[in-house]
């Protein structure tokens, strides 16, 4: 599968240790059990919280100037993948995440040869808001928004879901190392609307079919993302989907996070080199259900907490969710 994520998970679940994992569940049996609410805290809320408002230009944009005074501004541009142009009489201006009238009150700044200029700038192609919408929606592919834009937006843009969307299994994939899990039953068809969240430029919205069997690959890999195993597959498996372990990897202190049926987030130590070396049993190297979260620390670093700790206060509040550090804190 097109490796589509980094590094980071969003899980507003609570989380507990165990020492091994519960075994797969009935899909006949589940289908009735009660799901746990997804909704998000307020203080993962604030984290993901974005400026809805005006559009901001960047790569690609094409806008269009206006300016009595200057007859010979008065064409279309198409802004760089560095948000410059080249404009007669002033040379290369950056527009780069400004707004329309921020970018008008740049360039009257800069046309010093003239008194009093008013410049108007219409933008007549929004290219840099981009969202990608994948997997189970009727019209996949690369959309642009005039705005900053809600996932319910980026849904609909894309004709809403088709009969294999997993409705529990919706990935929002952000920058270079955030997952971001989001319920789209609790926010269909409970009306949650705080699952509603603001998508930024570049997000990709990824809907997984309810037959796949995904799991996410993070840390210390070469390729980490999201992958589609198949059903009888463990770590190793996981590991070589991703390109395998890279020089900074703490082989012998992989971790697999599952969720239980409470929603409750399990967590378990896992020696790869023992399992290379054939020491471990089907107890010590778990199958992977879908859902799972493999995660491959780098080596020198206690505990996972530490980790977590060196990120900046802003991630270090919703990586796989805060209450991942009680749960790992205490582990070797």
């Amino acid at each position: 599968m097109k490796r589509i994520a980094s590094l980071v998970l969003l899980l507003g679940v609570g989380a507990c240790l165990s020492p091994s994992f519960p075994p797969p569940m009935d899909a006949n049996k589940t289908a009735d059990l009660p799901k746990p609410s997804r909704s998000l805290t307020p203080e993962q809320l604030k984290q993901l919280d974005v400026e809805i408002g005006d559009y901001r230009l960047g790569s690609s944009d094409v806008v269009e100037f206006y300016c009595m005074s200057v007859p010979e501004l008065n064409r279309r541009y198409a802004l760089g993948p560095d948000g410059k142009l080249t404009l007669p009489g002033i040379g290369v201006v950056s527009l780069n995440g400004l707004t329309r009238e921020a970018s008008e009150r740049k360039i009257e700044a800069l046309l010093t040869n003239y008194r009093d200029p008013h410049v108007n700038l219409m933008i007549v192609e929004y290219n840099n808001n981009r969202v990608a919408v994948l997997g189970e929606v009727q019209w996949p592919g690369l959309y642009n928004f005039p705005g900053r834009t809600l996932l319910l937006d980026a849904l609909a843009r894309a004709k809403g879901l088709t009969d294999k969307a997993d409705m529990h299994g919706c990935t929002i994939v952000r920058g270079n190392g955030m997952l971001i899990e989001i319920d789209l039953y609790d926010l269909l068809r409970k009306g949650d609307r705080t699952l509603n969240i603001p998508l930024l430029p570049d997000d990709a919205v990824f809907v997984r079919a309810n037959d796949e069997h995904t799991v996410y690959v993070m840390g210390e890999v070469n390729k980490p993302g999201i992958y589609n195993l198949g059903q009888d597959e463990d770590v190793v498996q996981a590991l070589a989907a991703a390109g395998d372990v890279n020089h900074d990897a703490a082989g012998e202190r992989i971790q697999i996070v599952r969720r239980d049926r409470n929603g409750q987030a399990i967590v378990l130590t896992v020696n790869l080199e023992a399992i290379q070396d054939g020491w471990t049993s089907r107890t010590d190297n778990p199958l992977l259900v879908t859902g799972d979260i493999v995660y491959v620390p780098r080596k020198g670093i206690a505990t996972f907490n530490y980790y977590l700790n060196q990120l900046t206060p802003s991630v270090n509040t919703i990586l796989l969710g805060a209450t991942m550090q009680n749960a790992l804190k205490s582990k070797p």
